[in-house]
């Protein structure tokens, strides 16, 4: 009966660790100080190497350009029990998601671009004793993307564009051991998953009016990792050994489509809407050596961010100054019945503003986004207790980049 009762205990353990793999739902779709400035509305009129993420067809009507820089995110969570009683602050998340993008063109019709940047790089960290610690004390999930694109432009008015994505993916999460058995095991592991990525630039009046398309394959990532058990109870030791498992998480498809309007030549206005599939979180399987085998079925449902955001250029003397402003909608993709403290999803509303400064071959943008996360109820109890999660990120973004003839 202790024999049963330890493997119960490791299945329950294996079951709490497996929820990190939710936080890929924490997509950073923002990646240069540019795009955050816009509320990332740019797919149909990016001009920066960055879109090589945004748009990679938009490289055939670009010159070469090179640009570094980061984005800065900080979060912070907050559960509040349905029954009543003290509410329970997550730890402060700070994270930097580094970018590098090069462009290139190779002939008159042909460019190239390479990107290098970390799209996923979220994690969350909850008070070692509180009354979720089954479901999850920290979790955290890290992607390092590296994307080789080719765009053609077919004719003045249209270019395509197909990219290689290889993605190396990290995993780190801790959870506690049920009350019997006490302590905590901790669970991480590393891979590479490949995909593709194409996309669409159509310019029925350059620089006036375009439109776009993008499509980003998903991304299948199988962990190999390490189990490290540490139950406080002595008599659980034996039955708990250290030991390897394994999951296969899978990073959703995502399309993009936008709209650029110039209303006038210093004015620029774009809508652009994404959709995520994040119904390939079906299900997760997750196994152990000698624990017993688990299949995790988030219900995780498909979701559209909509995005509108616009650029107010300034004439300067041998400069350009830009004034940014936009807002986000950002559907939650994680139902209540299935919400869990490894990824506290909820429908956000963002807003975001910011400057762009450009003289002569080089250029400066920064970006702010404020991240207001509309309360989310956990209904089911499946992932975690049940109650309300309250959440509020911001994003700083910084880019410096520079042109050649």
């Amino acid at each position: 009966m202790k024999r049963g009762l330890a493997l119960a205990v490791t299945a329950a353990a294996a079951l709490g660790g497996a929820r990190v793999c939710r936080a890929n739902g924490f997509l950073i779709y923002d990646l240069s100080g540019e795009a955050i400035g816009r509320a990332s509305a740019v797919s149909a009129s990016t001009d920066e190497p960055a879109a090589v993420w945004f748009n990679p067809a938009a490289l055939a009507f670009m010159g070469p350009a090179a640009s570094a820089g980061a984005v800065y995110v900080t979060a912070k969570s907050r559960f509040s029990p349905a029954g009543g009683g003290a509410s329970t602050d997550s730890e402060r998340g700070n994270f930097f998601l580094p970018t590098v993008f090069a462009a290139a063109p190779v002939s008159d019709r042909v460019a190239v671009g390479l990107g290098v940047y970390t799209a996923f790089g979220i994690g969350i960290t909850w008070p070692n004793q509180w009354a979720g610690r089954e479901a999850a004390i920290a979790a955290s999930l890290q992607t390092l993307a590296v994307n080789p694109t080719v765009a053609v432009r077919l004719e003045r008015r249209l270019s395509v564009a197909v990219g290689f994505d290889a993605v190396r993916g990290a995993v780190d999460f801790k959870n506690g051991l049920p009350a019997l058995a006490g302590g905590q095991v901790e669970l991480g592991g590393g891979t590479w998953g490949y995909s593709f990525n194409a996309a669409l630039l159509v310019r029925p009046l350059p620089n006036r009016l375009q439109a776009a398309l993008t499509y980003r394959r998903r991304v299948r990532l199988k962990f190999d990792g390490q189990a490290d058990f540490d139950p406080t109870n002595p008599d659980f030791a034996p039955a708990l050994p250290d030991q390897p498992g394994t999951a296969t998480i899978t990073l959703p498809d995502a399309l993009t489509a936008g709209v650029m309007f110039r209303p006038r030549e210093e004015l620029l206005l774009e809508a652009d809407l994404n959709y995520v599939l994040w119904s390939t979180y079906d299900e997760v399987d997750i196994a152990f050596q000698t624990a017993p085998a688990h299949v995790l079925r988030p219900d995780g449902h498909n979701a559209f961010t909509a995005r509108l955001g616009g650029d107010y250029r300034v004439a300067l003397p041998r400069a350009e100054l830009h004034l940014r402003a936009g807002f986000i909608f950002d559907q939650q993709a994680i139902p209540s019945e299935g919400l869990g403290p490894g990824l506290p999803d909820g429908n956000r509303l963002d807003g975001t503003v910011g400057l762009g400064y450009t003289r002569g071959r080089f250029t400066g943008d920064l970006g702010y986004m404020l991240v207001y996360v509309l309360d989310a109820d956990s209904t089911g109890g499946r992932e975690g207790p049940v109650g309300t999660y309250h959440t509020i990120a911001q994003l700083v973004g910084l880019t410096l980049r520079a042109r050649w003839p």
